[in-house]
């Protein structure tokens, strides 16, 4: 879920998001995440492909050390600092359904977050409706 604060539409907008998640395959955690993301707007082809791009800072909390973290790395925490980067398609006939791909990023941000020097990264992709 995430909501818009600031910005415009038509080029930089600032939103709050939270998110829930449930890993499968190399992990079996759940993990909520809280998240500010400042979103991008305009590009020149937006009346064929309507696109956005958005980069997002927040806190990551998993309900278990996760195991690919935990397998790669010395020390690793329930909480750790969470970057996420998205892109966002949609068709301008259909400006509310979009296709997104997303970098889900955890990480200790360098040993900030009790210590922890590594993390994690994941690819997911997705669709999005936007309700408003």
């Amino acid at each position: 879920m995430s909501k818009e604060f600031a910005g415009s539409k038509q080029n930089l907008t600032w939103e709050v998001e939270g998110q829930v998640a449930k890993h499968f395959g190399l992990q079996h955690h759940w993990e909520t995440n809280a998240v500010v993301v400042d979103r991008w707007n305009p590009f020149f082809w937006d009346d064929y492909i309507d696109t956005s791009l958005a980069v997002g800072e927040g806190l990551s909390y998993a309900s278990e050390i996760p195991e690919v973290e935990r397998e790669r790395h010395k020390e690793t925490a329930r909480l750790l600092n969470y970057l996420l980067f998205e892109l966002t398609l949609a068709l301008p006939r259909y400006p509310n359904l979009q296709a997104t791909a997303v970098m889900h990023h955890r990480s200790g941000a360098f040993g900030l977050f009790s210590g922890v020097q590594g993390g994690s990264n994941f690819i997911g992709y997705g669709v999005k409706y936007l309700f408003w």
